[in-house]
C-alpha cells in the first residue's frame, strides 16, 4: 500500500488554493507526509467543501433496508445538509427524493412513517405517490379548483435522487456523477467473495454521537495501532501484533485480524458463514473503510456496517448496524450469543469516543499542525487523509 500512495500523484492537491501547502505534503510516503492540518476539522469552510464534493460527487451510505420493510415505508436523512426522503416503492424497490415540496419548499417527512400510500405536505396538503407524482393540489385554483388552466402538474413532481442498493445498505449519490455503485464496491465484492453475503439478516443497531470531526472517527476505525492502549479488553483477544493491513482498491483501506476469537456459551456459538475452513478463514475478521465514511467488519459469525456523519466541524452521529449469519442466528434461543458482540463493540466505541473527542479538543492548539504517520501502522490513515485532500481540491 506503501507503493501505492507514493506512485499516486495529483497535481490539483498542491494548487488548491487555500489548503495547498498542508494538502501537498500527503503526497509524500506515509514516513514522510504531514496529516491533514487542524482547520481540516474545525472549520466550516472546510466541512462546506467536504459537503460539496466528497458528500455530493460520492455514494454515500444513509440507511438500512431494515428501516423500510414493506411497500410505503418512509424514512428520512440527511446529506451534505440536504433532506432526503427514502421510499420503499410500490414494486419492492426502494427511491430516494428531495424531500420537500414542489410548492413552497417545506420538509416534508421528519420521522420514520409506515406503510403511506400518499406523502401529504401538512402545509397546503399537496400529495405525491411512492414514485414521487404530483397527485392532488387542493383548492390552488382557488376554492374549490385544484388546478388552473396552464398548471402543469407533473412538472412540480418530487425531484429524484440516484439511489442503489447493495446487501441490506441504501446509498444516494446527489451529484448523480458517481460510478455504478457494484463499480466502486467491486474490490470490496470481490475481496469478500468468498462469503457468502446473501445469508446476513438483520439483528440491531446501535447509535452515538459525539463531540468530534467525522474524520476521525473513519481514521480510528482504519488502525490497530492504538489497540494497547485504548482497548485492553479487546486487545487480549485481538492484539494489535495479529492486524495485518490490505490494499482493496483505491478508493478504501483495509485492514484485519488473524487471531478472531468467535464468542461462546459453554459449547454454544452463533451461527458461521459456510466453508471457512476450506478458505482458512475461520478466525479472521476484516475491516474495511469505504470511503468516505462507511465502515464495515466481516467476522465469522456476523457482519457489522458503521456509518458517522458530520453534523458541524466538529460534532458527528454513529449508526452500528449488526447482522449476523442465516435465517435461524436471529432466533431467540441466540438472542444472548448476539449480544456478546453487540456489546463488546459499546465498549470499544465508547472508549474510542473518548479519544476521538481528545483528538478533537487538541486540534484547537496552535501547537497543532498536522502530525505525522507511522509507516508500518498507519499506512490506511495516510491513504484515507489523502483520498480527503483529493476531493476536496477538484
Amino acid at each position: 500500500m506503501e507503493k501505492v500512495l507514493a506512485r499516486r500523484s495529483d497535481s490539483s492537491i498542491a494548487n488548491s488554493s487555500q489548503f495547498g501547502d498542508a494538502i501537498a505534503s500527503l503526497n509524500n510516503s506515509t514516513s514522510d507526509a504531514v496529516g491533514l492540518t487542524a482547520e481540516a476539522y474545525t472549520s466550516e469552510e472546510f466541512l462546506q467543501r467536504e459537503r460539496q464534493s466528497i458528500f455530493t460527487n460520492r455514494w454515500i451510505c444513509v440507511g438500512l433496508g431494515a428501516d423500510l420493510p414493506n411497500v410505503g415505508d418512509l424514512f428520512p436523512v440527511e446529506v451534505a445538509g440536504m433532506p432526503i426522503v427514502l421510499v420503499r416503492a410500490p414494486q419492492g424497490e426502494i427511491r430516494a427524493f428531495h424531500n420537500i415540496c414542489s410548492h413552497r419548499g417545506l420538509q416534508l417527512v421528519t420521522k420514520p412513517c409506515e406503510q403511506q400510500k400518499r406523502i401529504r405536505c401538512p402545509y397546503h396538503s399537496w400529495a405525491y405517490d411512492l414514485e414521487g407524482q404530483l397527485k392532488t393540489t387542493p383548492h390552488f385554483g382557488g376554492y374549490w379548483q385544484d388546478t388552473y388552466e396552464g398548471f402543469d402538474r407533473a412538472s412540480k413532481n418530487l425531484q429524484s435522487i440516484r439511489c442503489s442498493q447493495w446487501l441490506d445498505l441504501i446509498f444516494v449519490n446527489l451529484g448523480n456523477n458517481a460510478p455504478p455503485l457494484k463499480d466502486y464496491l467491486q474490490p470490496v465484492i470481490d475481496r469478500w467473495s468468498v462469503y457468502d453475503l446473501s445469508l446476513l439478516r438483520f439483528g440491531r443497531e446501535l447509535k452515538f454521537e459525539f463531540e468530534a470531526n467525522w474524520k476521525l472517527a473513519v481514521e480510528n476505525f482504519s488502525e490497530s495501532y492504538h489497540l494497547p492502549w485504548v482497548h485492553p479488553q479487546l486487545n487480549n483477544c485481538s492484539r494489535m501484533e495479529d492486524h495485518f493491513n490490505f490494499e482493496v482498491g483505491e478508493n478504501h483501506v483495509g485492514q484485519g485480524s488473524k487471531l478472531y476469537r468467535i464468542g461462546a456459551m459453554g459449547n454454544r456459538t452463533l451461527p458461521v458463514f459456510p466453508n471457512l475452513q476450506a478458505t482458512e478463514r475461520e478466525t479472521v475478521a476484516e475491516y474495511i473503510s469505504i470511503f468516505p465514511n462507511l465502515m464495515l467488519g466481516i467476522h465469522p459469525d456476523y457482519f457489522l456496517a458503521l456509518t458517522v456523519d458530520p453534523l458541524s466541524p466538529s460534532r458527528s452521529v454513529e449508526r452500528m448496524a449488526f447482522y449476523f449469519v442465516g435465517d435461524g442466528a436471529t432466533d431467540n434461543r441466540y438472542e444472548a450469543l448476539r449480544q456478546i458482540p453487540i456489546d463488546l463493540w459499546k465498549i470499544t466505541n465508547d472508549e474510542d469516543l473518548e479519544t476521538i473527542e481528545r483528538l478533537q479538543k487538541g486540534r484547537h492548539s496552535p501547537a497543532f499542525s498536522g502530525g505525522c504517520f507511522s509507516p508500518a501502522l498507519e499506512i490506511t490513515v495516510h491513504q484515507f487523509q489523502r483520498l480527503v485532500a483529493e476531493a476536496i481540491s477538484q
